[in-house]
């Protein structure tokens, strides 16, 4: 079986309600796809943040197996090409290789540990409201009242509004859900230890990218400063990025991006490396039905860590922001059930793509 073509779709979605985290407004979001076409018939996709170039897959993709997904890899990587792209061809080469051997890609990294997974709501924004306080409270009401656990909330705007609206949030939610922030890389070092220690009395459960991605120095100053869990590290690109991050224990959690770290030949380097510094892993997934596939194989296959009687769960970030690709790309949509997502069973991804949508946000 050899690689024919590869196909590349940049599609954009326009998003209605615009909404903000710490750093920027979301007013559409673009996705980088791509389509690798075997010469059997088979077909894989994957997700990425850009396209390969097309120089780059006809030196390093055409006219070889999509079993040498090391191979291709190093090669893509050797011209230049950026990492979020890489990604975007390795998760269609395991999607092709699932679907050869008729298997689920959580098997072909070793087997599934589990094939439901707790889910945690991702929202919670900033957007432009008369009582931004009141609206934030209705919406984790929401996510309570479809049954999720866990949640995620959007900080960074400044010490009033993300004090004042997470203990909003919290006493709206109760004591039992588990709450956990994300600044999106908003705050400098001093700025971070001083709301983090303010909103840590909310019992939460990580605040994640308080500081630049790549500040090891500042996360490890932050992490000894604050009594709540730090997490992060989900725009880093390639395994040896993480490297530093992860043997100076600067993080309690690290969240790479299957889309943006190197796809699953990339994220296995990355889970191992953590597992051998006692770091937690919990992907972050923010993209379509592909990407949001893609994590819930790679959580299925992520042991527990620490093994525990009662471990502590395998997380999956269920994103509830405005997205018809993750919602209506997958012929048959990823859905939660009261908090709780089943793992693809399909070989590969184990989804259909509903080509039409490609064509509509193309």
């Amino acid at each position: 079986m050899k690689i024919v073509d590869v196909k590349t779709y940049s599609v954009v979605y326009p998003v209605q309600d615009p909404f903000s985290n710490g750093m920027r407004w979301t007013r559409q979001r673009p996705f980088a796809i791509v389509e690798v076409i075997t010469d059997n018939g088979i077909s894989g996709w994957g997700e990425g943040t850009t396209v390969p170039a097309r120089r780059a897959i006809d030196l390093n993709v055409i006219g070889r197996s999509p079993f040498e997904h090391e191979v291709i890899w190093e090669g893509l990587h050797s011209q230049g090409t950026d990492t979020g792209a890489i990604s975007a061809i390795d998760i269609a080469l395991w999607d092709i290789m699932g679907k050869a051997l008729d298997q689920p890609i959580c098997n072909l990294l070793g087997g599934a540990f589990r094939d439901r997974v707790q889910a945690y709501a991702t929202g919670l924004f900033r957007r432009e409201r008369k009582d931004p306080t009141a609206a934030l409270v209705e919406e984790a009401r929401s996510y309570a009242d479809q049954g999720f656990k866990a949640m995620k909330m959007k900080v960074g705007f400044g010490p009033e509004y993300d004090i004042r609206n997470v203990a909003a949030v919290r006493r709206a939610i109760g004591d039992d859900i588990l709450l956990a922030v994300d600044a999106n890389c908003a705050y400098d070092r001093g700025s971070a230890i001083a709301v983090g220690q303010k909103l840590a009395e909310n019992d939460l459960l990580w605040f994640e990218e308080p500081i630049s991605s790549d500040d090891v120095e500042g996360y490890i100053e932050i992490r000894r400063a604050l009594k709540v869990r730090i997490s992060g590290a989900e725009q880093l690109r390639g395994h040896r990025a993480f490297r530093r991050m992860l043997q100076e224990r600067a993080l309690d959690i690290v969240q790479p991006d299957v889309s943006i770290c190197g796809g699953f030949t990339e994220f296995r380097k990355i889970a191992a490396m953590a597992s051998a510094n006692h770091v937690r892993v919990i992907p972050h997934m923010f993209g379509t039905a592909i990407r949001l596939a893609a994590t819930l194989h790679l959580l299925a296959n992520l042991p527990d860590s620490p093994r525990a009687n009662v471990p502590f769960p395998a997380l999956l970030e269920y994103d509830m922001s405005e997205n018809a690709l993750r919602t209506e790309l997958a012929k048959e949509p990823i859905r939660h059930t009261e908090g709780i997502v089943t793992v693809p069973q399909g070989p590969g991804l184990g989804i259909e793509i509903n080509r039409d949508l490609l064509t509509k946000y193309g």
